[in-house]
C-alpha cells in the first residue's frame, strides 16, 4: 500500500478531515489533499513525522516499511527501558520519538 493510501486510511481511522490535519501540521487543506492523492510524492522527513504524529501512527507505517500502524506493546516496553537507561525522566512523547528513530534506523540497515 502506498504512502498516500496509508495516510488516508490513518486519517479516516482518526475521523479527521483534511482541514483538521492541515491545521495540525501547519499546511493548507489543498496541500494535505495533494499528499493524500499522491500528487506530491517527495515529502520531507519532518513533514512525514508531523503527519505521523498528528495521525498517531509510526512514520515507518506511512512509508510502507512496517505493516502495523503502531508499535507493539513489547517494542514499547523495550523502548521505555532504553529511554530510562538514557534519562530517567523521559516523557511518553520522547519515548515515542525514540521508537520512531529505532524503526527508521533498522529499516535503513535492511536496505
Amino acid at each position: 500500500m502506498s504512502f498516500s493510501k496509508r495516510m488516508k486510511k490513518a486519517r479516516d481511522n482518526k475521523k479527521m478531515t483534511l482541514a483538521q490535519l492541515g491545521k495540525i501540521i501547519d499546511k493548507t487543506e489543498a496541500t494535505v489533499q495533494r499528499y493524500e492523492s499522491g500528487s506530491i510524492k517527495n515529502l520531507k522527513n519532518d513533514t512525514i513525522v508531523q503527519i505521523a504524529n498528528a495521525l498517531e501512527v509510526n512514520p515507518a507505517y506511512l512509508m510502507g516499511w512496517i505493516d502495523e500502524p503502531n508499535t507493539s506493546e513489547e517494542e514499547n516496553e523495550h523502548t521505555k527501558a532504553i529511554a530510562a537507561h538514557i534519562r530517567e525522566d523521559a516523557t511518553e512523547e520522547e519515548i515515542k520519538e525514540i521508537q520512531k528513530f529505532i524503526d527508521y534506523t533498522f529499516h535503513n540497515r535492511n536496505q
